[in-house]
């Protein structure tokens, strides 16, 4: 069975910023207070507190872009997005896009994991199965046995 690397867009899009502005990952991720493995660490997404750091140290970066992947990756000229109008704070309309993204999330893992579930258990009734024909061949003695002692 193959597995499926699934990547993560936030942590993709991060590492794109970061090389952008021609850095590594290591000073970023010091610039902004966390430890030198963040971005590889990344699961999911940014917490609000750091990308709060990141908006303080990196006004240039969209917060729409880096967490959903819509706009530019810069913010327009002189455009002041809400986030930055209010201290840091995410627009009500972005939360609600990331709330239903997680959801969304949530149920390709829950949907998984019962699949992922049903495999192992399919997998651990086979192993029962041959452990039962093995132990069957192990305690009866074959005409082989017997002919092999001959020769």
């Amino acid at each position: 069975m193959v597995k499926e690397k699934r990547t993560n867009p936030v942590k993709e899009r991060l590492k794109e910023f970061i090389a952008s502005l021609g850095i590594s990952e290591r000073e970023f991720c010091r610039k902004i207070g966390v430890s030198s493995a963040y971005v590889e660490s990344i699961k999911q997404s940014v917490s609000p507190k750091v990308m709060q750091t990141i908006g303080i140290h990196y006004p240039e970066l969209n917060p729409v872009w880096l967490l959903l992947g819509k706009e530019q990756m810069i913010k327009a000229g002189d455009e002041k997005p809400e986030a930055n109008q209010q201290g840091g704070v995410l627009p009500s309309e972005m939360l609600a896009e990331l709330l239903v993204e997680a959801r969304n999330e949530k149920a390709w893992l829950r949907s998984e994991n019962e699949r992922l579930t049903s495999v192992v258990e399919s997998q651990q009734e086979t192993i029962s199965e041959l452990t039962k024909v093995l132990k069957k061949a192990v305690a009866q003695p074959g005409e082989d046995a017997t002919c092999a002692a001959v020769w």
